[in-house]
């Protein structure tokens, strides 16, 4: 069975196996690099400055870190400082927009085998906070924001109206 399934994925032009017969792909970033370092969870001001002092003392190029909880967890001068510090070192900077179900108080969100709803926003009012989070980042300076949730996407990124 594999090996028929392994035929025709090698008959519609795909690769057959993970092995060595995939090739190396010859696209490339707008400055000629093949791949970049993103480095998560980088919670604060304090964090990126080490994150980055690491990097330097291994020689590892950092070109985006992200922050799991959101803009609304940092003050002004903590944003305003990640902004800096970013800018200075040409660092892409992405928070989460927060809070979302997982943050409420709904065991739904926290029960086994409910990841995905941990993820979402969880009524009007975490809609209303979620896109004051992305406002508030964007303000800041944040360009770059991680949404999970598709109708805070849909709402924060409106549809332009189709020309009749």
């Amino acid at each position: 069975m594999m090996r028929n399934i392994r035929e025709f994925l090698a008959s519609s032009g795909l690769a057959a196996s993970d092995g060595d017969a995939v090739p190396s792909s010859e696209k490339r970033f707008p400055d000629g690099a093949q791949y970049r370092v993103e480095i998560p969870s980088v919670e604060g001001p304090e964090v990126l400055s080490e994150v980055l002092v690491e990097a330097d003392a291994r020689g590892v190029p950092v070109h985006r870190v992200s922050q799991g909880s959101g803009g609304m967890l940092l003050t002004d001068d903590e944003l305003s400082a990640m902004v800096h510090t970013a800018a200075i070192r040409s660092i892409e900077v992405s928070l989460f927009a927060r809070p979302l179900a997982g943050w409420g108080t709904s065991a739904a969100a926290v029960a086994s085998g409910a990841g995905a709803l941990g993820a979402q926003a969880h009524g009007t009012e975490q809609l209303v906070a979620c896109l004051a989070d992305i406002e508030r980042s964007a303000d800041a300076g944040i360009r770059s924001v991680l949404v999970t949730d598709i109708g805070v996407l849909d709402t924060a990124v409106p549809v332009p109206a189709q020309s009749p």
